[in-house]
């Protein structure tokens, strides 16, 4: 999730993925979504990151509400 004051580097985990525009650190984010069992792929990591990116309201998700 990307926070208030961090630049993204990308609109979308999945077309970023699909682009190879993810550096070591953020495909390794993915990596362990699925081996945590939180994704069956890293395609589907990645859509539930955006989905995250799109729903939780950061201001929210920072202080717990």
């Amino acid at each position: 999730m990307a926070l208030p004051w961090h630049k993204r580097e990308f609109r979308s985990w999945r077309l970023a993925l699909a682009n190879n525009a993810l550096n070591s650190e953020q495909l390794g984010t993915l990596r362990e979504m699925t081996e945590a069992g939180q994704a069956d792929s890293l395609e589907a990591a990645a859509d539930l990151l955006d989905w995250q990116d799109n729903v939780v309201d950061p201001d929210e998700h920072m202080y717990g509400f």
